[in-house]
């Protein structure tokens, strides 16, 4: 039955859009994040819409599992083919489909890369906000709905999921649906858009996005400050939310970050925790900001960090998971992206200090704070199986801290594989109503099985 299905596959679409190769197969069964891969039957690489939806079809009468794919750079496993079946690749899907620069809207397929569709805007001087950090030169926009993506700049523009205004999808009948329209402002009817963008795949494929865009800031300026302890730096955050600071971007790199990143890069850094600030406005709007943030800063210990000349805070923030990926060869990543209310960074910096050395775990604490939004990243042995458990026990405990303090196991990733055992512990029984909404779309459960929660 599966050869024959794959001969009606292939039939679908020109030979250069279908592969079985053993190679092919290999990249499609992993993403970046450390979970292990699985083999898929097949990749195709759907061209158009009308493409998708026979592709679907097919798979639905013949309930082979379908996981789509853009650049394959999910972070919780919510691109691995865990059912087998097919994947359904849509990065070359990259045309602009409609420009409306006078209202600040654009319409683009599913595997246009984010960077690229910044670099095709700023003639215009527009931008896409919602920067997926220093993912941006591969994640697609297709992506960036699915797991409602969110980056540096999200403390004040907003997440992806904001600035989405329309979608075509295919269903997991192969039905083509069209939700949303180009008005900013409505009330009328169930809000679909947000349903599926977050959804990673599990309700539909989406084949078109429309979203909003911003202008270009008219003036832009950056810094740094450092502090005697994480704790210090943290609160420094929550001071600036409680003050309303009008803030561009927020990054805090604890000390353990710092120091990876003068291994990986030799930077020269002050190898102590550091905010990395940025301000968008006019000149004397990001002067009052900058006086005001270096006021709260030197209150809680807080001096200006200086950077190398030449070197970028963002550029030194880009590398971050880099640095901590090979700072200990053979070691593998326990990551998580936990979020919660603004003024709880404090609390939830100091017990993740407290649970690295309680367990001797190698941690590095970062995030995009303005936010309440921290990555606690470990390095552990896989191989050393005691140590690879208790990694793992550790990452569980500050995910469920976070939900302690009325936060999420996912902030920005999603859930896909990685965080799946702890999602009732934040929804609870409204799981039920998930799964109810998940057969109303994908009835035959072919569209990323496995992924978020069980049927």
């Amino acid at each position: 039955m599966l050869i024959g299905f794959l001969k009606k596959l292939a039939a679908l679409v020109p030979a250069d859009q279908f592969s079985t190769q053993r190679d092919q197969l290999v990249v499609a069964a992993q993403d970046e994040s450390t979970l292990p891969g699985v083999r898929p039957q097949a990749v195709v690489w759907a061209a158009s819409t009308d493409q998708i939806s026979r592709i679907v079809r097919l798979c639905y009468e013949n309930k082979v599992p379908v996981t789509t794919r853009g650049a394959g750079t999910a972070l919780e496993g919510s691109t691995i083919p865990l059912a087998k079946g097919i994947v359904l690749d849509l990065s070359r899907m990259t045309d602009i489909q409609g420009y409306w620069p006078d209202d600040l809207q654009i319409q683009v397929m599913p595997g246009i890369i984010y960077d690229n569709l910044n670099d095709r805007l700023k003639r215009d001087g527009l931008f896409f906000p919602p920067s997926p950090g220093g993912s941006g030169d591969v994640a697609t926009i297709g992506g960036m709905v699915s797991t409602n993506a969110s980056g540096i700049y999200s403390v004040r523009y907003g997440g992806t999921r904001e600035y989405v205004l329309a979608l075509e999808i295919v269903t997991g009948t192969g039905e083509v649906l069209k939700l949303g329209n180009r008005a900013v402002k409505r009330s009328s009817g169930y809000n679909l858009i947000d349903l599926i963008a977050g959804s990673e795949g599990t309700l539909s494929v989406i084949s078109s996005v429309t979203i909003r865009l911003a202008g270009l800031p008219e003036g832009r300026r950056q810094v740094a400050f450092r502090f005697p302890d994480e704790v210090s730096a943290a609160k420094a955050v929550s001071e600036m939310a409680r003050y309303g600071l009008d803030v561009a971007a927020v990054e805090f790199l604890g000390r353990k970050v710092m120091e990876a990143l003068n291994l990986l890069k030799d930077y020269g850094l002050e190898e102590t925790p550091a905010l990395f600030l940025e301000f968008h406005g006019p000149e004397a709007v990001l002067q009052s900001n900058g006086d005001v943030a270096t006021s709260i800063c030197e209150e809680l210990g807080g001096s200006r960090l200086e950077l190398a000349e030449g070197i970028r805070p963002w550029e030194i923030r880009h590398y971050v998971t880099d640095a901590i990926k090979y700072r200990r060869p053979g070691y593998t990543i326990v990551r998580n992206d936990i979020a919660f209310p603004i003024s709880r960074l404090p609390e939830m910096v100091a017990y993740c200090n407290e649970m690295a050395d309680e367990h001797h775990i190698m941690m590095h604490v970062f995030g995009h704070v303005g936010m309440g939004l921290l990555h606690a990243l470990m390095l552990a042995n896989r191989e050393d199986t005691e140590e690879w458990r208790q990694a793992l026990e550790v990452n569980d405990q500050i995910i469920r801290k976070a939900v302690e303090l009325d936060g999420t196991i996912s902030g920005e990733h999603g859930i896909g594989l990685g965080h799946k055992n702890l999602f009732e512990l934040e929804h609870g029984t409204s799981v039920a109503l998930m799964r109810k909404i998940k057969k109303q779309f994908d009835p035959r459960n072919i569209l990323n099985p496995g992924k978020i929660f069980d049927m």
